[in-house]
C-alpha cells in the first residue's frame, strides 16, 4: 500500500471498517485511467470523463452552491471520482455528508491517489458503498423539516444511467418511507402511548398469540386482503375453507362475509379508528388478534376471542413489554396489516402460506375487492390529463367508509383529501407478468418488506396466488387452487390456554413508571424559572450580554438534561415528548448566530418544549391513576 492509501484506509477504519477492509483485499477489474487536461486531473473510466474537462473543481463548486446548506442539511454525493465534488461537499458543508460510491474500482484508486484522511475523520461525513448503508445514514440524520439532496457530475449520471435511474427510484422510495415514519412518531407517540394506556383494562384479558405457537403446525395458512383478485378466489376459498387456517385483514371482512365465509383470525392494528372496516357484521366466531396501542373502538365488537400481537419493533411497544414482563422476540411487524398476519401464520406453525387478494397495485381499474369497505375507489386512465387516476364512483359511499364521524363536512374533505393523496401517490412497479402497473406508494413499500418475510424464514413455503399484481419475490406465483389441492382437513381449530398476566405486578409497575416521572417535572420547573429570568433580562438589556449567554447556557443545559439523559433512561418520559424534542433539536441546530432575534426564539421554543412536557406528563399520570383504579 502507498502512503496515501494507508492515510485513507487508516481514516476510513474510523468511520466504515467494513468498507475499508473491502477495499484492502479488493482486486481491480476495470481500472481508472489518470489523465490530465487543461491543467486539470481527471479520470477517464469506461470511455467516459468522469469530471468537467474544462474546470472539474468549478464544476464542483457549481453543483454544491445549487444545494441548500444549513445544518440540518444532508448532501449525497453520489460518486467520488478524483473527489473534486467529495472535498467541495467536505469543506463547505454545514449539515452531513454521505459519499455513496457503489464502485469498488473508482473508489480504490482514488484512494490510491488523493488524500482523504482529513475529510473522512470529519464528524459529519460519512462514507459507503452500499445503498442500504447510504440510506441507514440518511435516516440517522433525517427530521421532518429536511430530505437529502443529491449531489453528482453529469459524467457520473451518465456513466450508467439506468442504474443512477433505479438509485434515485429506490431512493425516492425509502425518503418516502423515512418521511412517514418520522411522521408517525412525531405525530403519533404521544397518541400511541395514551392508546396503550387506555387500552390496558382489555389489554389483560387478551392472551399474547404467541402463547399458540406451532398450535397449526404443518398446515396450510391463507392471508386475505381485500386486492382486487380476492373476488377470483372467492369459490376456490368456499371448497377448501376446512382444509385452511384462514387469516384475514380488516378491510376483505365484508368480502367475505357477503359469501358468508368465517376466517379463523382477523387482524387489524390501526391507531386510527377503521371500525367501519367490520361493523354490522356477526363477528362471535371469529378471533381477533391486534396490537395494544390499537385505536380502542376495535376492542368493543363482540369476538370469539381477542388475542394481542405485540410487534417488539414499534418502539411504542416497549412501553407494555416493561410494563408487562413480556419476551416480544416473536412479534415483527413492517408497516402494514399483512405483514402481521404472515408472521401469525408463521407463529402458529403453518409450513405453506398463501396470500389471496394481496395485488398490492389497481388491476382492471380496480383498487379494492367489490365487495370491501373501499369498493368505490377505481383507477383509470384520464385521457385528457394523459395520467392514471383514482377516483370514487360513489363519493357518498366512499366518505361514509372512511370513520364514524358525524359531520357530513368533514367526511366530505377527509375523502377528498384521501384521494388527492392517493393520486399524489401515484407509483409503478413491476407486475408479475414483468410489465409496469399503477399503484399507491405506500403499496410499493409493502412489496420488499414482504419479500423480506420470506428470506428472514425461508423454512416455509410461500405462495402468491394474485397472478396479475405486483411482483413480490420469494413468492411463487401459482392459482390458489393448485396451492390448496393437497391441503387436508383440520378437525380442531380450539385454542386453549392457562396464561394470565401478573395484574398485581403490571399495577406496581404503571405505578413505578407514573412516580418516575416525578423527578422530570422538577427539572422542567428549574427550566419554567430560567425562562422567566432570561426573558426578563432581554427585555432589560435589549443586547445579548454575557448575563444572558449564561443564563442561556444553563436552560439548554436543563433541557439537554431531560432530552439526552432523562429521556434514554425513562422510555415513558421519552414517548410523552418525542414530538416536542424533533421540533426543538430542530431549532437548535439552525441557531448559529446569537442575536436577540434568534435567542428570543430560542428561548420561546425552550418554553414551550417545557410547558408541552408538563401538560403532557399531567395528563398521563391522570390516566394511569384511572386504569390503577379500573384494574
Amino acid at each position: 500500500m502507498n502512503n496515501v492509501f494507508e492515510k485513507n484506509i487508516s481514516a476510513l477504519r474510523q468511520k466504515n471498517p467494513v468498507l475499508a477492509e473491502k477495499l484492502v483485499k479488493y482486486i481491480l477489474t476495470d481500472v481508472p485511467q489518470l489523465v490530465r487536461e487543461n491543467n486539470f486531473y481527471n479520470f477517464l473510466y469506461k470511455g467516459k470523463l468522469l469530471h468537467n474537462p474544462l474546470n472539474p473543481l468549478g464544476e464542483a463548486a457549481e453543483i454544491f452552491s445549487m444545494a441548500e446548506n444549513t445544518p440540518v442539511a444532508i448532501h449525497l454525493i453520489y460518486g467520488i471520482g478524483l473527489g473534486y465534488l467529495f472535498q467541495v461537499a467536505s469543506a463547505k458543508s454545514q449539515g452531513t455528508v454521505i459519499l455513496y460510491e457503489p464502485d469498488l474500482n473508482i473508489l480504490r484508486t482514488a484512494f490510491t491517489l488523493v488524500d482523504f484522511s482529513n475529510d473522512i475523520l470529519k464528524q459529519n461525513v460519512f462514507l459507503t458503498d452500499d445503498f442500504t448503508k447510504a440510506c441507514e445514514y440518511i435516516y440517522q440524520k433525517s427530521n421532518t423539516k429536511n430530505t437529502p439532496l443529491l449531489l453528482s457530475t453529469t459524467a457520473y449520471r451518465e456513466l450508467n444511467e439506468d442504474s443512477f435511474n433505479n438509485m434515485v427510484t429506490a431512493l425516492q422510495h425509502e425518503v418516502g418511507r423515512y418521511s412517514l415514519d418520522l411522521k408517525y412518531t412525531k405525530e403519533r407517540f404521544f397518541e400511541l402511548l395514551q392508546k396503550t394506556i387506555n387500552n390496558i383494562p382489555q389489554i389483560i384479558k387478551e392472551t399474547p398469540i404467541v402463547e399458540f405457537k406451532d398450535r397449526f403446525k404443518n398446515r396450510t395458512a391463507v392471508v386475505v386482503s381485500a386486492g382486487p383478485t380476492l373476488d377470483r378466489n372467492i369459490e376456490t376459498l368456499k371448497k377448501y375453507r376446512d382444509n385452511i387456517v384462514l387469516i384475514t385483514v380488516g378491510t376483505a371482512m365484508k368480502t367475505l362475509n357477503a359469501h358468508n365465509i368465517t376466517p379463523d383470525f382477523l387482524c387489524i392494528i390501526e391507531a386510527n379508528d377503521c371500525s367501519k372496516q367490520i361493523q354490522g357484521l356477526d363477528l362471535s366466531e371469529v378471533n381477533f388478534i391486534t396490537e395494544p396501542y390499537a385505536n380502542p373502538n376495535l376492542r368493543k365488537f363482540e369476538f370469539k376471542n381477542t388475542y394481542s400481537h405485540i410487534s417488539q419493533n414499534l418502539p411504542i411497544n416497549e412501553f407494555w413489554k416493561e410494563i408487562a414482563g413480556l419476551n416480544t422476540d416473536e412479534y415483527w411487524s413492517k408497516g402494514t396489516v399483512s405483514y402481521t398476519a404472515l408472521n401469525v401464520a408463521r407463529i402458529l406453525g403453518c409450513s405453506k402460506i398463501v396470500l389471496v387478494g394481496q395485488d398490492l397495485a389497481y388491476i382492471e381499474g380496480q383498487c379494492y375487492s367489490k365487495d370491501s369497505a373501499y369498493k368505490d375507489l377505481v383507477c383509470k386512465y384520464n385521457e385528457t390529463l394523459k395520467k392514471w387516476e383514482i377516483t370514487a364512483e360513489n363519493f357518498e359511499n366512499f366518505c361514509n367508509s372512511l370513520g364514524n364521524v358525524d359531520d357530513p363536512e368533514f367526511r366530505k374533505q377527509k375523502a377528498i383529501d384521501r384521494i388527492n393523496a392517493l393520486n399524489n401517490s401515484l407509483y409503478y412497479v413491476k407486475g408479475i407478468s414483468g410489465d409496469m402497473i399503477p399503484t399507491e406508494s405506500v403499496y410499493a413499500a409493502f412489496i420488499e418488506p414482504l419479500s423480506e418475510f420470506t428470506q428472514n424464514y425461508p423454512d416455509r413455503v410461500y405462495i402468491n396466488t394474485s397472478l396479475v399484481g405486483a411482483q413480490i419475490d420469494g413468492f411463487e406465483n401459482i392459482p390458489l387452487e393448485e396451492a390448496l389441492k393437497d391441503s387436508e382437513k383440520i378437525d380442531n381449530r380450539e385454542l386453549t390456554t392457562d396464561f394470565k398476566y401478573d395484574v398485581q405486578s403490571i399495577k406496581d409497575n404503571l405505578f413505578k413508571s407514573k412516580e418516575n416521572l416525578k423527578p422530570a417535572l422538577l427539572i422542567i420547573e428549574e427550566i419554567k424559572r430560567t425562562v422567566k429570568n432570561i426573558n426578563t433580562d432581554l427585555k432589560r438589556y435589549r443586547n445579548i450580554t454575557q448575563e444572558i449567554l449564561k443564563t442561556l447556557k444553563k436552560l439548554v443545559t436543563g433541557y439537554s438534561t431531560l432530552s439526552d439523559k432523562f429521556s434514554s433512561q425513562n422510555k415513558l418520559f421519552d414517548f410523552i415528548t418525542t414530538s416536542e424534542r424533533i421540533d426543538l433539536d430542530y431549532e437548535m441546530k439552525m441557531t448559529t448566530e446569537f442575536t436577540i432575534e434568534s435567542v428570543t426564539n430560542l428561548v420561546q421554543k425552550l418554553s414551550n418544549y417545557a410547558n408541552k412536557a408538563e401538560e403532557k406528563i399531567t395528563a398521563v399520570s391522570h390516566d394511569i391513576d384511572r386504569i390503577l383504579g379500573e384494574i
